[in-house]
């Protein structure tokens, strides 16, 4: 039986200038010895046993979800794909429960699956249809940001006319899907040259 072992303390291998022998203090990174009360050290290991610096405790394992501009297209699609079947239930599907909608055509936030709803069955009437003119895509861990402008094409009665307008669609990933849990859609301002 080694040294190493027979003290109780596993070895630490690749790390020179660490010896799993010396007091746990001693063995704190050259990082953590340099914080201060502004930067506290968490979980620095000086309680029963040998814990991790800088982790919590409760730490749990991460998985971020692929996100592509491919991706970006395809939650548009699916959105505006829901708005031309004319059925409010399906568009509001493509919204978190605790989304926000900031519409194009209401000054009222919509902070609920109803309010979402509501807002849809009076916007579907015109029959919509989107088309994007130009995006900025953003990833993070199970989050996208879709930026950019939209036109929609909408019926009024006999005259169909386009209406540009700006978007932010930010989705995250849930349950193994992909959902809005915000959307901003804004006319463009009148163009002041």
């Amino acid at each position: 039986m080694s040294e190493r072992q027979a003290s109780g303390h596993s070895a630490i291998t690749g790390t020179q200038f660490i010896d799993a022998n010396e007091a746990m203090r001693g063995r704190m990174s050259l990082s953590a010895a340099h914080r201060d009360q502004r930067h506290p050290v968490t979980g620095t290991g000086m309680g029963a046993g040998p814990a991790p610096v800088d982790t919590p405790a409760n730490e749990t394992c991460v998985v971020c979800a692929p996100a592509t501009l491919r991706l970006a297209e395809e939650l548009f699609e699916r959105w505006n794909a829901a708005l031309q079947t004319g059925d409010a239930d399906r568009v509001v599907a493509n919204y978190a429960d605790d989304a926000v909608l900031l519409p194009t055509v209401s000054n009222v936030p919509r902070t609920s699956p109803a309010e979402i709803r509501d807002y849809f069955l009076h916007f579907l009437q015109k029959q919509p249809v989107g088309r994007i003119n130009q995006r900025n895509v953003k990833f993070g861990c199970n989050k996208l940001t879709d930026a950019g402008t939209y036109t929609f094409r909408v019926r009024e009665g006999t005259e169909v006319r386009e209406v540009p307008a700006r978007y932010t669609f930010v989705y995250e990933h849930r349950d193994g899907d992909w959902t809005i849990v915000h959307h901003h859609s804004s006319m463009m301002p009148a163009d002041d040259g």
